[in-house]
């Protein structure tokens, strides 16, 4: 086999291995990016239902002191009422939280993806340069 050969193929070699690797630090940087994006999103639906949970007590203690305005009598009506209230702004907490762990969770998985991605592209490498050396190793039995 002539040279050229054989340093077209330990070429061929090293660019496979390298394109795999380089394969794999794109998906793993893909998956950050979108690890980082869900976190960011996890984060603002956590803030948004505390905003609107905060607003909402705020309509509510309004609603509750209209009520007791009108008729101060009735404080089984105001006290069905408080409730009532505290349980919609615990629902939207809650709303909140389940969401904002789906996108904690989802970030975690593309996190977990891409580390997965980096390290089958490191074996698929070691793979292709093993294969390599034995194509070449055959060519000189």
């Amino acid at each position: 086999m002539s040279s050229a050969t054989t340093m077209m193929m330990i070429a061929s070699t090293a660019m496979t291995a390298i394109g795999t690797i380089q394969g794999g630090m794109q998906a793993k940087k893909s998956s950050d990016a979108n690890a980082q994006r869900l976190a960011i999103s996890a984060q603002s639906k956590r803030l948004a239902a505390n905003e609107k949970a905060t607003r909402e007590a705020r309509l509510a203690a309004k609603r509750q002191g209209n009520m007791r305005a009108a008729d101060p009598n009735k404080l089984d009506s105001i006290e069905d009422s408080a409730i009532e209230e505290e349980l919609a702004l615990l629902s939207i907490r809650h709303s909140g939280e389940v969401g904002a762990i789906g996108d904690a969770n989802s970030a975690s998985l593309e996190r977990f993806k891409g580390s997965n991605a980096m390290s089958g592209a490191v074996v698929g490498a070691a793979g292709s340069v093993l294969m390599g050396g034995s194509e070449l190793a055959q060519t000189f039995d």
